[in-house]
């Protein structure tokens, strides 16, 4: 999440310099490259000392390849899909990005666990075999638009600000500064949430593939209200009303996981909360990325969406950092229930979440009321293709 701030700056600025092809060259590129090398200080042929290094090495490689994919979507729907194509389009590839984080999920537990506790090497195969399908497809990838423009938007009369320009010209817009604070405080708090919690569940005595499940189940059920939601937008293009109705009830949905994450033995609680969070949380983000174009418009499309996440996991290191600082001891019932370690020198490390939880929920409940109050949006690129259409229609 550090590393892809400096880096989305000049993700930005390339994409809308360079085009898409170039950016999925270098994004599908460095994410397996930094796996590989992550795969060598796995090694047991790699001297301890040694390991961590060069796995920090391999991380921040394959961070650097992440906002070269992420900011992709809203550039792609644009130029390769017509206007009633555009929200679905953006919101299945904005997903493939969590669904590969639910994959890994899933899978890092199945090769290590308590009884294959140092079986890295394996796992990182995996992951680099993975990785290496989107560099293998990308010799395919060829032009970054069209011959023909899908949209009059996209016509070569429509002059786009340079970089800077775009940049200042998204931040004079009240309308995509709310949605800019919001949506990405929204992706900072799902980060939050994702980074805690398995060892939320598992000082309550769940057990280590029902917390692995969870993390799934949440992106999972965000892949489906996500396309739902995109489909409803595609057909009637009411973005602000499905975005203030999804974000309510993800409030809902966190204040129930918030009360049930404190309690044992209810994992129905759990899976339904979870899967109504993933579905209203997640069906916001690819439909706000759309938003932030139509409300920057002409701004180049990568610039709004590249901030928006920018100022997503700048949040996301604030808030997990807060919730990490109000972590508690656990009572000794706790100690005795829980699974998140094995052997007694280790229950140190054995926390409570219920004031990280509740910090989560107030942050949350601030941006729904903030995104409820003052988020008014004008469709300035629809607008504007609506009347090119108009106009032809009219000679």
């Amino acid at each position: 999440m550090v590393l892809s701030i400096p880096v989305g700056f000049l993700a930005c600025w390339w994409i809308d310099k360079y085009g898409l092809c170039s950016a999925y060259h270098i994004g599908t590129w460095a994410n397996f490259l930094g796996n590989v090398v992550r795969l060598v200080a796995s090694g047991s042929f790699v001297h301890e000392t040694a390991r961590f290094p060069i796995a920090l090495a391999g991380q921040a490689t394959a961070a650097f390849a992440q906002p070269f994919v992420m900011f992709l979507p809203t550039k792609l729907a644009a130029y390769w899909f017509a206007d009633n194509e555009r929200a679905i389009a953006n919101t299945l590839s904005s997903m493939s990005n969590p669904i590969g984080i639910a994959v890994m999920y899933s899978i890092a537990p199945v090769f290590v666990n308590k009884n294959t506790p140092e079986n890295f090497f394996q796992m990182n195969i995996a992951v680099t075999a993975v990785a290496a399908i989107p560099v293998a497809l990308s010799i395919f990838i060829n032009k970054s638009q069209p011959p023909t423009p899908a949209t009059p938007s996209k016509a070569e009369n429509v002059k786009t600000p340079s970089f800077l320009q775009g940049v200042k010209l998204c931040f004079k817009s009240k309308t995509f500064t709310v949605l800019a604070f919001c949506l990405g405080g929204g992706v900072g708090l799902f980060n939050a949430l994702y980074n805690n919690l398995q060892p939320a569940l598992c000082v309550k005595g769940y057990n280590q593939t029902f917390n692995g499940g969870m993390g799934t189940l949440l992106i999972t059920s965000g892949l489906v209200g996500s396309a739902i939601s995109g489909l409803i937008v595609d057909k009637w293009g009411q973005f602000e009303k499905v975005m203030k109705v999804s974000f309510c009830l993800a409030g809902i949905a966190a204040a129930s996981l918030t009360v049930c994450i404190n309690y044992e033995n209810v994992e129905w609680w759990v899976i339904i909360s979870i899967c109504a969070f993933g579905a209203f949380g997640f069906s916001i983000y690819p439909i706000g990325l759309e938003m932030g174009v139509e409300a920057t418009f002409p701004v180049a499309e990568a610039t709004s969406t590249g901030l928006i996440i920018m100022l997503g996991q700048i949040q996301g290191v604030i808030y997990v950092v807060i919730t990490n600082l109000a972590v508690g001891k656990p009572n000794p019932h706790d100690l005795a229930v829980q699974t998140c370690v094995d052997y007694n020198d280790q229950l140190s490390t054995v926390l409570t979440w219920k004031w990280p939880f509740i910090i989560w929920l107030s942050c949350i409940s601030i941006l729904i009321i903030l995104f409820v109050a003052f988020f008014w949006p004008k469709y300035k690129r629809r607008n504007y293709e609506q009347g090119k259409i108009t106009e032809d229609c009219t000679f």
